[in-house]
């Protein structure tokens, strides 16, 4: 039976993916007619051989004591879909090591790629830029929805920002995840819709500390949490 050490603020849960994982561990339960899942609220990580749910820095401070992982970096664009099919900007992965960050004219979006929550704004002068950066044009987003993929299925889809009304190309984000083979078992898959361009990757993320914006499939929910946390475990465990 897995244990989710479900991350509180002062006795209390604040992030909507814990309040709907309670409710996932208690339709399975029920269901299944035995415990399956077991869980615990507790605002530190100091309870091992648990499966943590709360924030991005709850997470990673677990896995730092309790396996001795630390540098997990963020997906961003993987390799496999820098297309420019799925991107419909120009976009690439900048190491100011081997060339500075360039500004020709235009803005540029600027994302860390070495660092979960780390550097990201639209940046008119990259000269003080030292690392590994996403960087990309400056597209206009009328619509935003997030993706949610298990076991290289699309399994959820839910509108986070813009116009709800505009829906995304899911045959495109079928094409997305059919390519993306190097990926974790689950991951959520950002697409922005612009009028013009249409639908176009803004960014994945493994699935943790990301907010779920009404997915709530209780069938599956507790699985991709504790998939997505064993593959960033080494194998020694």
């Amino acid at each position: 039976m897995k244990t989710f050490l479900i991350q509180t603020v002062n006795g209390r849960i604040t992030f909507d993916f814990a309040f709907q994982l309670l409710e996932a561990i208690d339709f399975q339960n029920w269901y299944h007619n035995k415990k399956c899942f077991h869980y615990i609220l507790s605002d530190s990580g100091d309870i091992p051989n648990c499966i943590p749910v709360g924030s991005v820095e709850f997470v990673l401070n677990y896995l730092k004591k309790h396996y001795g992982v630390e540098g997990v970096r963020p997906i961003n664009i993987p390799p496999e879909l820098m297309r420019p099919a799925f991107l419909k900007r120009e976009a690439e992965v900048v190491n100011t090591e081997e060339k500075p960050v360039a500004i020709k004219g235009k803005p540029l979006f600027v994302k860390d790629n070495n660092k979960i929550k780390g550097f990201a704004d639209i940046i008119t002068d990259g000269s003080r830029l030292k690392g590994e950066y996403l960087v990309s044009e400056v597209i206009d987003i009328d619509s935003e929805w997030r993706a949610f993929v298990y076991r290289s299925r699309l399994v959820g889809l839910q509108n986070y920002s813009g116009d709800f009304t505009l829906f995304p190309d899911v045959t495109l984000i079928n094409d997305m995840i059919q390519i993306y083979s190097q990926c974790p078992p689950a991951y959520t898959l950002d697409v922005g819709i612009n009028k013009e361009k249409g639908t176009f990757l803004i960014e994945v993320h493994n699935f943790f500390s990301c907010g779920l914006y009404g997915f709530h499939d209780h069938r599956i929910l507790p699985q991709m949490f504790i998939q997505s946390f064993l593959h960033m475990i080494p194998k020694k465990h």
